[in-house]
């Protein structure tokens, strides 16, 4: 590296410059997105919290740890996202469109495999690491629909990428807002139970979403959009964050 350095060959000439218009066409809807994709993914526990009288604040914390386990699946497939940007990024720019499908395919199915898998496991072992790990207790529906709003959140988010790719920023922030109010008014309407409503809201507002970019994914492919290497790149590096 120090002799990398003392060559300069790390130096680079300065270029023209780039005017707003260049790099600020999609970012407002990139941050419209990912504050509501982002808010959609921590609605569980802050939902809970919001909601949990006096005597149930204890349980917000049992809760929060059925949610950090049903998410295992989340954090992988983001691994597993940013591993295929450079492949996804070259398919993009040589417009090879048939390859970049096949490729979303094959990200879409492994995506369904490890949300329904992650889904069975966290029925069937969910409360017993709960309980062997957190000296808590939670039932098997609680963890089973944790997890099921979880894979469907992660389904979505595939699906989002996919619509970013072709130029749909708009159309994914739409969809990401969809999500919030279906949880908003899910969360609300469908239970008195704590626990019942906010998992409700989850597997809902996630499903929703997916609806809406579903649909938004089908329109821009019959409009005949073919992806750019930059909004690619926008797809997969959009993650919304974690609290």
């Amino acid at each position: 590296m120090l002799w990398v350095k003392a060559k300069g060959s790390l130096r680079t000439e300065p270029g023209p410059e780039s005017t707003w218009a260049e790099v600020t066409p999609n970012l407002g809807w990139l941050l419209l997105g990912s504050v509501f994709a982002a808010a959609l993914v921590n609605a569980g526990p802050l939902a809970a919290t919001l909601l949990a009288s006096e005597d149930e604040k204890h349980l917000v914390t049992t809760f929060t740890y059925g949610v950090l386990l049903a998410r295992i699946p989340l954090f992988l497939f983001q691994a597993v996202q940013a591993a295929l940007l450079p492949r996804l990024s070259r398919l993009a720019a040589r417009n090879e469109l048939d390859e970049f499908r096949s490729g979303f395919v094959r990200l879409l199915k492994l995506v369904l495999l490890v949300g329904i898998a992650g889904t069975a496991g966290a029925y069937l072992l969910g409360p017993l690491v709960i309980e062997r790990f957190y000296d808590a207790t939670l039932s098997r529906q609680t963890m089973g629909m944790l997890a099921l709003g979880s894979a469907l959140y992660m389904v979505a988010l595939a699906i989002a990428q996919a619509v970013i790719a072709l130029r749909g920023h708009a159309l994914v922030a739409l969809g990401w807002g969809i999500g919030v109010v279906t949880f908003v008014l899910v969360t609300w309407l469908s239970s008195d139970d704590l626990f019942r409503r906010v998992e409700f809201g989850l597997v809902a507002s996630s499903f929703a979403a997916l609806c809406a970019f579903a649909l938004s994914l089908r329109a821009r492919l019959h409009s005949g959009n073919i992806p750019s290497a930059d909004s690619v790149i926008d797809a997969v590096t959009n993650l919304p964050l974690e609290t």
